[in-house]
């Protein structure tokens, strides 16, 4: 199995491949031109994707609704047919609702949010149209996605859900004006990341846990079990400081930490505790193997001074090997 981590500046886009061909995408990145503008490296998931040749993908996840994760999955589906859709959330609300727009004095993070929101029902009557079979998963999940793949869904929490889905039917029927639809929508952005997807993925011998941006404040109610051999971490919230918690990461044997932060670090992502912190729980001389999807130089950690446009784990019985992914984006272009 490869599980590849597309460089899209600051986002999620997790490619697996089985040597079967199975393909599966796990969220799709950021849509906004200024993420990848002048950027050798960074690439949008769907110009990853058709670097690849890739023109089917056999499950599609969403893990919730924000701009870095679900905006890049439109021009995605614009070359690509997709087998079947997992989402966490029921599909009513979203398919009955419409385009909202919030107000022009709204903080910066609404209109984005908003624009995930409007492209994640998009998303939804596309599947629809095109008899694309959507499943809502919830916590206490587990499928076989393809022989040797097995995914289990350890949240978000069902309250999380409902909570989450009042108050996006509230936002698709307000008739309070654009300032209630405004004060709904930031209210929904705040709240999204209190719905994300934690994915635990079983491929042989490797347990890989991709967090999104599901923290480990938000994992009280999963059993402990289910986290403790985890060893290749993607680190929820793009490595910000609520993104690790010692209860939970101090009994994970990690062998790999992976960070899909952008190098310049917004938001305090890819925060120097957050490592510090991972190191000095790791028993002496075993500290995790760092990788960071949008940096080149991250002393002590990690260094790749050539850049490259994907990490990928090789994960086999042999264990796990790790490449460096570098494409010509000029010829991938034309």
């Amino acid at each position: 199995m490869r599980v590849t981590f597309i460089n899209v500046g600051y986002g999620d886009a997790v490619l697996f491949q089985a040597e079967s061909g199975y393909t599966a995408l796990l969220d799709g990145g950021s849509a906004l031109p200024a993420e990848f503008a002048g950027d050798p490296y960074r690439i949008p998931a769907a110009e990853y994707l058709k670097s690849q040749g890739i023109s089917h993908i056999d499950d599609l996840m969403i893990s919730h609704i924000h701009e870095d994760h679900v905006c890049g999955l439109e021009p995605i589906l614009e070359q690509t047919t997709v087998g079947r859709l997992f989402v966490p959330y029921p599909t009513e609300p979203f398919l009955g609702g419409q385009e909202l727009h919030p107000g022009p004095q709204a903080p910066r993070s609404v209109p984005l949010y908003t624009n995930a929101l409007n492209a994640y029902r998009r998303i939804l009557l596309r599947a629809v149209d095109q008899s694309v079979p959507v499943t809502v998963l919830h916590a206490g999940d587990a499928l076989e996605l393809t022989e040797g793949l097995t995914v289990r869904v350890l949240a978000p929490k069902p309250a999380s859900i409902q909570s989450y889905i009042e108050l996006v039917e509230n936002a698709y029927k307000t008739v309070g004006g654009p300032d209630r639809t405004t004060a709904l929508l930031g209210q929904l952005d705040g709240m999204s990341n209190h719905t994300s997807l934690l994915l635990r993925f079983e491929l042989e011998q490797t347990v890989l846990l991709a967090a999104a941006d599901s923290c480990p404040r938000q994992w009280n109610e999963v059993p402990d079990f289910l986290l403790e051999n985890v060893n290749v971490l993607k680190l929820p919230h793009h490595g910000q400081i609520d993104s690790i918690s010692e209860h939970f990461m101090a009994k994970m044997p990690l062998s790999h930490v992976i960070t899909t932060a952008s190098s310049d670090r917004r938001y305090n992502s890819a925060n120097p505790a957050v490592y510090e912190r991972l190191s000095a729980m790791a028993p002496a001389g075993r500290a995790p193997s760092f990788l960071f999807t949008d940096e080149r130089e991250y002393p002590p950690y990690f260094s790749q001074p050539e850049g490259f446009q994907a990490i990928t784990l090789v994960m086999d019985s042999g264990g796990i090997r790790t490449e460096f992914i570098k494409i010509n984006k000029k010829e991938n272009s034309r």
